[in-house]
């Protein structure tokens, strides 16, 4: 009888230990931890958002600790639907919204970079409002910019022009709800549905392309 008493006992120790190594395991082991992206810009124009990424990954992993030792709730897993733990996962989910979202901006700046980009043209990026989607057209506006500025009198387009930039310079005029042909060739119908731009926007309406016109096209 004692020794069954001692097996027992044995046996219990050993399922109580290897829930607890469990555990321990789960928190602990190597993937258990958010960690940051690899892929992101570590000289990133603004210091600040560098360490408010770190601090909001930091943040993340600690709650994750917390909701397991406080609530019992593996919020990367829960095992409940009831409102507690729902709120406690909740809590989690903002904290890996606040992370995605430094992540995104320190993951496009190095995309930017790797492509030749700087920090101006980084800034200029966030501040139109662009998101990692529209990155291609960013470039693309980009480089209509600067091939104008390459030599304006080529590109300030008189009639019967026939170029690539003057699809493009249609094709922007179209999505702004101007309804002419893109046909590469600038006539009559792109000078007046450029002049009926300038004229909406402020700007002398004379349907020429000049740097300040582009400039709001491009906005």
């Amino acid at each position: 009888m004692k020794q069954i008493i001692i097996v027992l006992l044995a046996v219990i120790v050993l399922i109580l230990g290897y829930n607890l190594y469990s555990n321990y395991q789960r928190f602990h082991s190597p993937g258990s931890d958010y960690v940051s992206n690899q892929k992101i810009d570590l000289n990133y124009y603004d210091a600040t958002t560098l360490q408010n990424y770190y601090q909001a990954i930091e943040d993340a992993n600690s709650y994750v600790r917390m909701a397991w030792a406080n609530d019992d709730v593996d919020v990367r897993n829960p095992e409940d639907d009831d409102d507690d733990t729902k709120a406690v996962v909740s809590g989690y989910t903002k904290k890996l919204g606040i992370i995605k979202l430094y992540e995104e901006k320190l993951v496009q700046s190095a995309k930017m970079k790797s492509e030749g980009l700087n920090d101006k043209d980084v800034i200029a990026f966030e501040e139109s409002g662009y998101k990692a989607k529209d990155y291609n057209e960013f470039i693309k506006r980009k480089f209509l910019m600067e091939t104008f500025k390459s030599n304006p009198e080529k590109y300030s387009l008189k009639i019967g022009d026939f170029s690539s930039f003057v699809y493009e310079l249609q094709k922007i005029l179209v999505k702004k709800g101007y309804n002419i042909p893109v046909d590469a060739l600038f006539k009559q119908t792109t000078i007046e549905a450029l002049g009926a731009f300038e004229q909406k926007n402020g700007l002398f309406p004379d349907g020429k392309l000049d740097a300040v016109t582009l400039d709001y096209l491009l906005r």
